[in-house]
């Protein structure tokens, strides 16, 4: 008899051989003649690949939807596991057997390393898109560097990034009922005072953090976005910021939840803290705007819970969550042979009231940049989400904008990835361990300053006109939207 690990090994293989041969016959008809359909025009098969596996039923309807108007399309749409679709796409570029459209999110650097890559061309054949398609997202959406090179369009914002995103507070309406408390707090103190009165009078904890991994990030966000930002960089100094004092005095309020012991103790992951709140264990659970669709996986729908803004400091609302141009994800592949068929089901699918946007807002998926969320959304907790997410995010600064060179610096990329999840790591030793965070976080603010630093000063021997003072905007305000108009190009 075989290892555990030898039988699930050889189950990888089989399925692995099972999904190769599938993909056979459409190698074969790729390289043989050209099909036609009834009415005489070409048949073609376009193909997407992403990593949205939880979506197939609703791609697959997607395909049978275009192939109504588009009879001689035929959408393959394949959708794998995160970590399989990153081994797996640029295997598929080195053998020439790239998907025509991919998906590839990391943030406003996605296009610039995937052209470096030659993964990408442009939406359109001609690099051209018409001013109706463009109207579609806000002003200022399309930029050079971004989502445009030499003039052309190469992405476009795919996912909403006012609604969508980190910062709300969750709140089970019986548990506050049972406590006598109506409305939700909206200040730092409200929440403490509130926490403390949860906890006499039900004998509840008040809040259930998860601390697993990255997963501290669900309240911290929130809170922290509050007083000052929810991103570890400042935009105003160009200096990485948990140093920060009102980072440091979120965090700081964050501990003294924990040392009144309102929330559950432990080190657990997401979905523990998740079905706490939804077995009525805590009262109040921090996360983004996906979690409608969650809580009614867990047999908790609205309007058991509240949803609101997480409370403020009580010296007031310092700063903002931020809306940021790092949700270009679709891409039309250098190796397709189908551009123009790439591009017109581009255009179907970002139909601001069309049936891809009805669908992928009624299955839960999200929201989306290129349509009127709140009229099309059904669900009412997630309505109520977008209700509340009014005023949530402010535009940040673009340092790409400021200084066109950083599209070929790789410096802030290698400073911010290096030793993964450090700030997570920091905060959750400090928290548990009942330490003064400001040490730690001196450690890491100074380790990845270091390298972005030292990282500037070699691109700039290169020739790049890239510096410290790109990152910097000194008179922009953590809680107002940016104007780009105020920082000409270096």
């Amino acid at each position: 008899m075989g290892t555990h690990a030898q039988k699930h090994g050889k189950r990888l293989l089989y399925h692995w051989l099972i999904g190769i041969a599938a993909l056979f016959p459409l190698l074969l008809a790729a390289c043989g003649g050209a099909a036609t359909t009834p009415g005489g025009s070409q048949a073609i098969t376009l193909k997407i690949m992403d990593y949205s596996p939880e979506q197939a039923a609703f791609h697959k309807a997607v395909a049978a939807e275009y192939q109504k108007t588009h009879p001689n399309v035929t959408i393959q749409w394949q959708s794998i596991a995160q970590a399989q679709y990153l081994q797996a796409l640029p295997l598929a570029f080195q053998s020439h057997q790239a998907a025509d459209i991919i998906y590839w999110a990391n943030g406003v650097v996605s296009m610039s390393q995937l052209l470096s890559q030659g993964w990408i061309r442009s939406l359109s054949p001609d690099g051209k898109v018409p001013q109706d398609w463009m109207t579609r997202w806000p002003t200022n959406t399309f930029q050079e560097g971004i989502n445009m090179h030499n003039g052309q369009v190469y992405g476009f914002p795919f996912t909403d990034n006012i609604i969508w995103g980190p910062g709300y507070m969750y709140y089970n309406k019986s548990i506050f009922q049972a406590a006598g408390l109506t409305q939700p707090p909206t200040t730092w103190s409200q929440l403490k005072s509130d926490c403390e009165t949860i906890k006499s009078k039900t004998g509840k904890y008040c809040l259930s953090v998860p601390l697993k991994g990255v997963d501290f990030q669900r309240i911290w966000y929130a809170l922290a976005g509050k007083s000052m930002t929810n991103s570890f960089f400042d935009y105003k100094t160009g200096q990485y910021d948990l140093t920060e004092p009102r980072m440091l005095k979120a965090f700081t309020f964050i501990q003294s939840l924990y040392q009144e012991q309102l929330a559950i103790p432990g080190v657990n992951d997401k979905a523990i803290s998740r079905q706490q709140m939804a077995a009525g264990q805590a009262a109040i659970y921090f996360d983004g705007s996906w979690m409608p669709t969650t809580f009614t996986q867990l047999g908790f729908a609205y309007p058991a819970y509240g949803v609101a803004q997480a409370p403020v400091p009580d010296d007031g609302p310092i700063g903002a969550l931020s809306i940021q141009n790092t949700e270009n994800k679709y891409w039309v592949s250098s190796q397709t042979t189908h551009a123009q068929e790439a591009w017109d089901f581009i255009q179907w699918m970002t139909q601001p009231d069309g049936f891809f946007v009805k669908g992928y807002l009624n299955g839960g998926f999200g929201t989306l940049a290129y349509t009127d969320n709140a009229k099309n959304l059904t669900d009412p907790g997630e309505k109520a989400v977008a209700d509340v997410s009014k005023g949530l995010r402010v535009a940040y600064p673009e340092p790409l904008l400021q200084c066109p060179d950083l599209a070929k610096s790789q410096a802030f990329t290698k400073s911010a990835t290096f030793h993964p999840n450090w700030e997570w790591e920091v905060m959750v030793d400090a928290l548990v361990n009942h330490k003064d965070l400001a040490p730690l976080a001196q450690q890491v603010v100074n380790g990845r300053q270091q390298i972005l630093d030292q990282g500037l000063q070699q691109d700039q021997t290169k020739g790049l006109k890239v510096s410290k003072s790109c990152y910097a905007f000194s008179s922009w305000d953590y809680s107002q939207n940016f104007d780009p108009a105020n920082y000409p190009k270096s």
